[in-house]
């Protein structure tokens, strides 16, 4: 009976360390990152100690530019007819504002469009019900807007004049607008951007000195403009088919601009 024995023995021995060969007793460590606590953080890239400061440069600067928007428009019975009263107007415009010493490429097309004009009477049934507009096709409307570019100010008055008298009760100004050339507003921008970005660093690093740690390199910047150019609406210059008793005058005032810098900056302790 020893031998049999001993055989059950060791094919026991053998089997037991096939199972612990086998298991997993590796120490369990658990980094999700979900929402119960995890054992163990891991992070590539720890977090960067930084601060994100703005500042913004402003200045009022003088207009170099004057647009002012001029609209002639005119009715008839049929399209084609509007059309040509359209054409003798702007015409007429054109001259009118060239005896002022502007050359074409300072009158530009802005829109040109022909459209049907409707007469619409609002019926309704005996009881006040049922109703609906009644509309009939009674012409076409032709309508020219002109955008006049002017560098001399001072003949802005002389364009608004000039386009009162051209047609009759077919003229309108839509707009003036004093505003920045495109050059002149490039270099105020440049200049700008520089005060706002020397500001942004000094405000970061003065929070440095009163918070005791150092200002370390730029890690971001970006920048925004404001520009707000002075506009007179149409209904101070609607021409009523007639000219200015006396000359217009028009005031500039002045133009604001402003670049806004935003930027953030490596700290150290």
């Amino acid at each position: 009976m020893a031998i049999p024995v001993a055989i059950i023995l060791a094919l026991g021995l053998m089997g037991g360390g096939y199972l612990l060969a086998q298991g997993d007793f590796a120490t369990k460590v658990n980094v999700t990152s979900g929402p119960t606590n995890p054992n163990v953080y891991v992070s590539s890239t720890p977090p960067e100690h930084a601060i994100s400061v703005s500042a913004t440069s402003s200045e009022k600067i003088a207009p170099d530019l004057l647009n002012i928007q001029v609209r002639v428009q005119t009715e008839s019975a049929n399209a084609k007819k509007s059309q040509e009263d359209n054409a003798d107007v702007s015409a007429d415009l054109r001259t009118k504002l060239k005896a002022l010493g502007l050359n074409d490429s300072a009158i530009q097309t802005v829109s040109y469009s022909v459209d049907p004009v409707y007469d619409s009477t609002y019926l309704c049934d005996k009881n006040g019900y049922n109703c609906r507009y009644d509309s009939k096709l009674t012409g076409y409307r032709t309508t020219h807007s002109l955008n006049v570019k002017l560098t001399d100010l001072t003949t802005g008055g002389d364009v608004i004049d000039a386009a009162a008298s051209a047609g009759t009760n077919q003229t309108f100004v839509d707009y003036v607008q004093f505003t920045l050339k495109d050059e002149t507003k490039r270099s105020v921008e440049k200049a700008l951007l520089k005060e706002a970005s020397a500001d942004a660093k000094s405000k970061a690093q003065s929070i440095c000195e009163g918070l005791g740690i150092t200002l370390g390199n730029v890690l971001s910047a970006s920048e925004s403009y404001s520009y707000y150019p002075t506009y007179y609406r149409a209904a101070s210059y609607d021409m009523a088919g007639a000219a200015a008793p006396k000359a217009t005058e028009l005031s500039p005032g002045e133009v604001d601009v402003s670049a806004t810098v935003s930027t953030s900056f490596a700290v150290g302790s």
